[in-house]
């Protein structure tokens, strides 16, 4: 570029010499002076040394101002170099650091999972002797049911017994001090049978059972964790009670259910006899009695 804008200048410089020495040459002839080849060399000299000299001159300042351009571009390339080598540090740096938390992190889960696995592994084990113990348990329970009732069917009747039940079916009834019969079972069986620490709800229960007037369900939810309405301790709560017309239930633990349920099942029982539901004979219906008042006694022992 700056070549050209030279050989332009050369080439003005000749341009003005020639239109010079036409005027010079005009002006030589009407004037009649002559004027010399030297003096018009010396002329075209000064000139274009001085035009040279000032495109020089702005040609070196433009390669100052360049200079400067380059050495700010190359400061500011180097500056972007150093913050991009300083990124990329402490860009390893940081996955590094992820790298070695995420490496801890799962030898820890690893470990919980172990451990998890050998405490699933020892309950499995503690959960399966559990069952096969309650197994054995179930078995000697029944074998001692079925000897007591063929030690039951096989021995002789009480006859104070017989006779008092069967005085009361000559006239049933379900009040207490009815007959000899019903105050015994009363006082022998239903009474401990139904004796909570809650005594208001155990009497109220054992009005309800009277009247036939009492509802008993199981909890939908399960690992229901409550106090039992009549044991009064914190225990596991999967049946609930509700008396007559009231909407409140009350929340029962299994063996406070199971003394329930076996003083019902004998006055279901006392009430098909009143009724004349039940066909069998005198000695049968006897046998049932004595059956059902043995439930009630292992109801109340927890068994």
């Amino acid at each position: 570029m700056e070549q050209s804008s030279l050989i332009d200048t050369m080439l003005d410089h000749r341009n003005d010499l020639s239109d010079v020495n036409s005027v010079d040459s005009t002006f030589s002839i009407d004037s009649g002076v002559m004027a010399t080849p030297e003096i018009f060399e010396h002329d075209l000299r000064s000139i274009t040394t001085e035009k040279l000299f000032n495109e020089l001159q702005r040609v070196k300042d433009d390669l100052q101002s360049k200079d400067s351009e380059i050495r700010r571009a190359n400061e500011m390339c180097e500056n972007t170099n150093r913050e991009i080598e300083d990124l990329t540090a402490s860009l390893f740096e940081t996955a590094h650091s992820m790298v070695e938390e995420a490496k801890h992190a799962q030898a820890n889960a690893e470990q919980k999972l172990k451990i998890s696995n050998q405490t699933i592994d020892a309950l499995s084990l503690e959960n399966s002797q559990l069952k096969k113990t309650v197994n054995e348990l179930k078995q000697i329970l029944n074998t001692c049911r079925s000897s007591f009732n063929m030690s039951t069917t096989n021995s002789s009747i009480d006859n104070i017994l017989f006779r008092e039940f069967t005085c009361w079916e000559e006239k049933p009834s379900m009040e207490r001090d009815s007959s000899l019969f019903m105050y015994r079972i009363y006082n022998e069986d239903i009474s401990p049978c139904l004796t909570f620490p809650n005594a208001n709800l155990s009497s109220r229960i054992l009005a309800a059972i009277e009247r036939n007037d009492i509802v008993m369900e199981t909890c939908n939810s399960k690992g229901n964790m409550k106090t039992c309405s009549l044991m009064g301790e914190f225990c596991q709560c999967d049946y609930h009670v509700r008396l007559g017309e009231d909407s409140q239930w009350w929340p029962l633990s299994r063996l406070a259910r199971n003394r329930i349920a076996a003083v019902c099942d004998f006055f279901t029982f006392i009430r098909h006899v009143q009724l004349g539901l039940v066909k069998s004979d005198a000695q049968t219906r006897f046998n049932k009695i004595i059956e059902l008042r043995k439930q009630m006694a292992f109801a109340r022992l927890g068994l």
